[in-house]
This record gives C-alpha cells, sequence and structure tokens, in this order.
C-alpha cells in the first residue's frame, strides 16, 4: 500500500471513529431526554453548590481520619490514639452545634491528632466545611458511646486515652553522654516528662514529680525528664540542679523525638505502661499528687508486697 493510501485508510478509520462517538453521545443524549419524561421527580431538593463544595474540602482534609461518611472509619484510623470520632457517637466534649465545630477546626484538639487549620482555610471554606461536619454529625441517628473503666480513669486524670498504641522511638542523652532508651525500660511504669527551660509551670511542678517519683521508685515507676528547648545537655542540667537537685536532665538532640512525641505544649507528658505500650498523653500544668492521677497510677503498676 502506498504512503498516500495508508494515510487515507487512517483517515478514515479516525472519521468512522469519530462518527461513532458522536452517535454514542446523541443516542445517551435522546435516553436521558426519554428518562426524565417517564422517571418521577426527585422528592428532595439537589443540594447547593456550597455544599458540594464543602463535601470536596472535607473528603480531601477530613475523611482521612474521619471517614468518607464521619463514621471515623478513614485509613489512618487504626494508627491513630485516640481514634477519630464517628460524629454519631454521643456524647461529644461538646454540644455539636456548627459554632463549636468550627471552633474545633480552627484551633484543634490538644493532645489528639486533631490539628489545628487558623489561617489555612478562607472563610468562605471554613463555612461550607463546617455546614458538611455539621450535616454528617445530625444525618444518622445518634449512638451512644459507653467508656469503659480504663477510659474513665484516664479521662478523670486528665489524659487522652492510648492504651494499646506503640509509644514513638526516644534516645536521650544526660550530661555525662549517657543514653536512655525508652525501649530499654521495658517492664517499668515511665513518664516521659517533656519540659522547657522557659517553662515557669514545668519548673514549678517539678519538685512534686520528684517526690511522685521517688513515692513510686519501689514499684517500678521512672521518670524521664527531657528538656525540649535546650540544645547542650548543661544547659539544662544547670537549670535542673538549682530549682531540683538530684534530678537528670535529658534532651533529644535530633528533634524528631519531640515531633514524634507531638510535643506542642509544654508541658507535655506520655505515660508507658510496664508493658511497653502508651497508656495516655496530657498537656499543660498537673497536679502530681491529686486522687485522680494517683488512682491513674495504682491502676497500671504492679500492687507493691504485703
Amino acid at each position: 500500500m502506498t504512503s498516500h493510501s495508508q494515510r487515507h485508510a487512517r483517515l478514515s478509520f479516525v472519521m468512522t471513529a469519530v462518527a461513532l462517538s458522536a452517535a454514542a453521545v446523541g443516542i445517551g443524549w435522546a435516553i436521558g431526554q426519554l428518562r426524565k419524561h417517564r422517571e418521577p421527580t426527585p422528592t428532595f431538593a439537589p443540594r447547593p453548590v456550597a455544599s458540594k463544595r464543602g463535601a470536596l474540602l472535607y473528603q480531601t482534609t477530613c475523611a482521612n481520619c474521619h471517614g468518607p461518611d464521619g463514621r471515623g472509619d478513614g485509613v489512618s484510623a487504626v494508627t491513630l490514639k485516640p481514634p477519630p470520632r464517628d460524629f454519631a457517637a454521643r456524647p461529644w466534649r461538646f454540644e455539636p452545634t456548627k459554632e463549636s465545630i468550627r471552633r474545633v477546626i480552627l484551633t484543634g484538639i490538644p493532645s489528639t491528632a486533631m490539628p489545628a487549620s487558623q489561617g489555612i482555610l478562607a472563610e468562605a471554606d471554613l463555612d461550607v466545611l463546617v455546614e458538611h461536619v455539621y450535616e454528617l454529625a445530625m444525618s444518622r441517628p445518634s449512638v451512644a458511646y459507653e467508656p469503659s473503666a480504663d477510659e474513665q480513669l484516664l479521662k478523670a486524670a486528665g489524659f487522652v486515652n492510648l492504651q494499646g498504641a506503640d509509644p514513638p522511638t526516644l534516645t536521650a542523652t544526660d550530661v555525662t553522654g549517657r543514653v536512655t532508651k525508652l525501649t530499654d525500660l521495658k517492664g517499668k511504669m515511665v513518664i516521659v516528662n517533656f519540659w522547657g527551660t522557659t517553662c515557669a509551670h514545668c519548673l514549678k511542678e517539678m519538685p512534686s514529680l520528684r517526690n511522685l517519683e521517688a513515692e513510686y521508685s519501689a514499684r517500678g515507676l521512672t521518670i524521664l525528664y527531657v528538656c525540649a528547648d535546650a540544645d547542650d545537655p548543661k544547659d539544662a542540667q544547670a537549670l535542673l540542679d538549682k530549682h531540683v537537685p538530684g534530678t537528670r536532665g535529658l534532651t533529644e538532640e535530633t528533634g524528631l523525638g519531640l515531633a514524634r512525641f507531638e510535643v506542642q505544649t509544654l508541658p507535655t507528658i506520655w505515660i508507658i505502661g510496664p508493658d511497653g505500650k502508651a497508656i495516655g498523653r496530657t498537656s499543660g500544668a498537673m497536679n502530681w499528687h491529686s486522687p485522680d492521677l494517683l488512682n491513674l497510677i495504682d491502676r497500671w503498676l504492679p500492687q507493691p508486697d504485703r
């Protein structure tokens, strides 16, 4: 076949394909017109454009954790402690209103995987996202959630429930160069206290924390005092020597440990059980001898010999 004939054959094929495609589109349009006349008109109004925008924003920013329908079953949910909320589960920490949903989206929830979006979302996008989340929260019958005894214990002590989660990797060094790894402390209950040299709350409660450690050390409690804002262990240790002599300060040189433990507010506290699994996480000033906290420690520490 000549080159001219080949080009003519290809051109004929393309034109035939275009004609078939046009015919298919025409047939589809005709069928659609017939259905418009035959099928009953839906009894519900189509969702407004703003709601479609809200659904799109939700799928791109929230569904990975909360799931496509707000059931708390997103692809990342199994790795998150505490797990993402099923929007239908009650009670919430707060009344499920549009105002409270907006506040949580903007400011996040400390000590959880819910991040703050302040300054990230445009106001119009925030409005439609709030509407969509509220719609998901109210579109299904509410489900009563009954926390377990351990969950109630953690909540009463001010901790987020992390039971069963593997804690992040932590390797810290003291002023002598001695290295401490969290994994080496399995068999003990470990309180990891991330503090700061400029954190007044941290330094104020440090003596109480030291007294707690002395009181429970025989039962296997140990506390790691990890300074979050000192590059040189000498700076951290000098401050501890001044305020709480005898306390061994640690620093995490790479900064990766602080990121893994989600240290955003000081102090940040993690409790690790004797089995090496995380128990709970909290942040902010603590009363280290409150009855609720002592009940929490007694629950996971081996009981003393009688």
